[in-house]
């Protein structure tokens, strides 16, 4: 049976609450950036929607900020297409068959409100439809899933984004992801690991770990080979502490105060331990930077 075959909608109790929100405020990142220079000022848009189906609570926040509608550039059209591609990849299809729901709305500048109102109200299709479905087979839990991209900081050179997303669709305990997007200004360009030298991984790793043991709040790889949760691997042999640590999945992102890493859940510890993170300071990570890195922070 195609898992998408649902029980009646009525079974959809009429409790709803919906709140959707035009451009609420402008803004601009906290960085410092010089009298005279480019600044880039945003707009947030958000969705806020929840409903009871066969009596357990579905809701979905959204907040996101887009570049202001009059703003125009490389850096202004490259932010876009990187949020409007997020936002309409963030609800994957959570049915077994593959089904999923057509979201027929094509993005113009301006226009961010209805965009997201699109693809969040599909969201709430398929967290109702999955739901509805599990009531059927004798299994019942609240969803829900928030998302979130804010502007972290903004200079002269670069532009950053944390996404956030919080999502619960039964379980023990739900899933939270979070990592941040630099974009440089002069072209527009989404830099992540280009920031470093890769050929000085070895470097890297190392600051990466003396950094993870602060979080942890350890100071010997013995004690943090006790927290951590690696493999071994003859492919991998950095996911070994006695090598280092594998690099985050999420790439870095680039602060006034340095480069920013973070692990997401379960990725080098137990779900307990949070998303183990880090700043490695401007003085600390300029020798494994790459010159594009150097140029990026201001070291160059």
């Amino acid at each position: 049976m195609k898992r998408f075959a649902l029980l009646p909608f009525v079974a959809v109790l009429a409790t709803m609450v919906i709140c959707l929100q035009s451009c609420e405020f402008f803004k601009k990142g906290n960085g410092d950036i010089p009298n005279g220079a480019d600044t880039m000022f945003f707009c947030a848009v958000s969705f806020h929607d929840s409903l009871t189906v066969v009596e357990a609570e579905v809701s979905q926040n959204m907040k996101v900020e887009f570049p202001q509608p009059d703003a125009t550039g490389v850096l202004a059209d490259s932010i876009r297409a990187y949020l409007t591609k997020t936002i309409a990849n963030n609800y994957f299809p959570i049915f077994e068959s593959g089904d999923t729901f057509d979201v027929s709305c094509e993005y113009k500048v301006g226009e961010e409100q209805e965009y997201l109102n699109a693809y969040a109200r599909a969201g709430m299709s398929r967290m109702v439809a999955e739901i509805t479905q599990m009531a059927g087979e004798g299994l019942m839990a609240g969803y829900y899933n928030d998302y979130s991209a804010t502007v972290e900081s903004q200079t002269d050179r670069f532009v950053t984004l944390v996404e956030t997303h919080d999502i619960y669709t039964g379980g023990a305990h739900g899933l939270y992801v979070v990592s941040g997007q630099t974009f440089r200004k002069v072209d527009g360009h989404r830099m992540g690991w280009d920031l470093f030298d890769m050929s000085k991984k070895a470097e890297i790793v190392a600051l990466l770990k003396e950094s993870v043991k602060e979080y942890f709040e350890v100071e010997t790889d013995e004690e943090l080979e006790e927290i951590l949760q690696l493999w071994d691997d003859p492919d991998t042999p950095e996911n070994e502490l006695e090598n280092g640590l594998p690099l985050p999945s999420a790439p870095p992102y680039a602060t006034p105060e340095g480069i920013s890493f973070i692990y997401q859940q379960y990725e080098i510890a137990a779900y307990a331990y949070g998303l183990p993170s880090g700043i490695l300071s401007l003085e600390k990570v300029k020798p494994v930077l790459s010159e594009e890195g150097r140029a990026l922070l201001g070291l160059d």
